[in-house]
């Protein structure tokens, strides 16, 4: 971040702020450069007036011949206006027309930059200045050298244009053809009014802090470049983090609802569907209106209650109680408060691991009984899903059993925990759900467990299970 801003807007914010700086600085100039004039055309025309009555003066003294000194002292008055009176009231309007018509392309230039207006802008600037430029040294009484502050009023702002480039070696280039022509003029207009020229410390010195802060733009420029590409890179890795997370959302979300289905359906016996499929069907179609599953589960989750509260309002609780619905027995024991402990992604999860598991029974056992046992360790909660079933042989399962490896064992190692099935033919299953929790200490807060870094690359032997 620079200026609070981040890194792709910093280049244009602080290019469009030299140049708003650069416009208002040669305005400033301009500004003070007509004011000049003016105050210099109305001394000009006191000066007139004053030379009118000095040459009256003097020739009503001559008349009455009263004294040698009154002559004396009128001719020098007469002298030192005529010396004032260098410029012509046209000229002088030819110079204020011409710092007006500077200042329009100024605004024009802030208003648009385009290569058109700078040209326009490095013409009548240099109109201007020459105009200008001869307007004043025409007053050597005045100015006796070209290096007067006042001088240089519209070259500074003729070197502005540098400001208001569109890059920083553009600016470099316009400014630099700026003080070139603005010294010519002067030069030519010190050799018409025959002023000893000199170089201004005024000028140089801004055309020189301009053209530093341009190329320190340029290289600070390659910094920015740097981090603006480091931005973009960490936008396009947590996008790719975040599709990847929608991706395994929806495959899980497809194998607890469309996929899982479409199996019980191949497996069912013809004719009308039982009653437990049909009611399986129904929660499949209520889950698939809606779009909570695509919303982070922590939004959606609201922290356990500590006690019996805890069981209640888990979402174990709630995967449980749906597949009673469905006609299943299950029976509870263990530590069911200890489901507080879990977080609220944890608890979405493992309820999801759970509903799976007692689905499989309701689809595979041929009963209709299960077991859930709760256990709790310092560092993990397992839970047990029990059944006196067929039972199968896990590595006999079959191509189209994807609810044990997507939907239980993917959801809980993504966790962070663990997966074990026991099982054999006539004997019934167990699967043993482990994930890890927060460790209780005395005091009664909770030491987060680290869990293991996630990567999004499957593991071969998992998906071959």
């Amino acid at each position: 971040m620079t200026l609070g801003l981040p890194d792709h807007l910093v280049t244009r914010a602080l290019s469009h702020a030299l140049a708003r700086a650069a416009h208002w600085f040669a305005l400033t100039c301009l500004a003070a450069s007509l004011a000049a004039i003016i105050l210099l055309s109305l001394s000009t025309t006191a000066a007139t007036t004053a030379a009118t009555t000095a040459t009256t003066t003097s020739t009503t003294a001559t008349t009455a011949a009263t004294t040698a000194t009154a002559t004396t002292a009128a001719t020098t008055a007469a002298t030192t206006a005529a010396a004032t009176l260098a410029t012509t009231p046209t000229e002088t309007l030819a110079t204020i027309v011409a710092l007006l018509l500077m200042a329009a392309v100024l605004i024009a230039l802030s208003l648009r930059r385009t290569v058109a207006l700078t040209i326009a802008y490095l013409v009548t600037g240099t109109v201007a200045t020459y105009l200008y430029t001869i307007t004043v040294l025409g007053i050597p009484a005045l100015f006796p050298s070209s290096n007067v502050f006042l001088v240089t009023l519209p070259k500074l702002a003729l070197v502005m244009i540098g400001g208001a480039g569109v890059s920083a070696r553009a600016g470099v280039l316009w400014s630099t053809t700026a003080f070139v022509l603005a010294e010519a003029v002067t030069v030519y207009a010190a050799t018409q009014t025959e002023v000893p020229y000199g170089a201004d410390v005024f000028t140089i010195s801004t055309y020189l802090f301009l053209v530093s802060v341009l190329l320190l733009t340029v290289f600070v420029r390659r910094e920015w470049s740097v981090q603006i590409a480091l931005h973009r890179a960490m936008q396009t890795d947590q996008t790719r983090l975040l599709r990847h997370e929608l991706d395994l959302r929806t495959l899980a979300l497809g194998q607890d609802t469309t996929l899982q289905q479409l199996v019980a359906l191949a497996r069912a016996h013809p004719g009308p569907l039982s009653a437990n499929l049909a009611g399986s069907i129904r929660d499949t179609l209520q889950t698939l209106r809606g779009t909570d599953w695509l919303t982070d589960a922590d939004a959606l989750s609201v922290e356990p209650h500590g006690g019996t509260d805890a069981w209640l309002t888990s979402a174990v609780y709630a995967a449980i109680e749906r597949s009673r619905d469905r006609g299943l027995v299950v029976e509870v024991t263990g530590d069911r408060a200890a489901l507080g402990r879990l977080s609220p992604a944890s608890d979405r999860e493992l309820s999801l691991a759970v509903q799976q598991c007692l689905v499989n029974v309701i689809l595979h056992s041929g009963i209709v009984a299960a077991e859930v046992v709760i256990e709790s360790e310092p560092s993990s909660i397992s839970l047990m899903v029990m059944d006196a079933g067929r039972g199968f042989t896990e590595s006999e399962t079959g191509a189209d059993r994807l609810g044990l490896r997507q939907a239980v064992r993917r959801r809980i190692e993504r966790l962070g925990g663990s997966v074990s099935i026991l099982t054999r033919p006539g004997a019934g299953t167990s699967v043993m759900l482990s994930v890890p929790v927060a460790i209780e200490e005395p005091g009664g807060h909770a030491e987060p467990t680290k869990q293991p870094e996630q990567t999004e690359t499957p593991d071969p032997e998992r998906v071959a299970q």
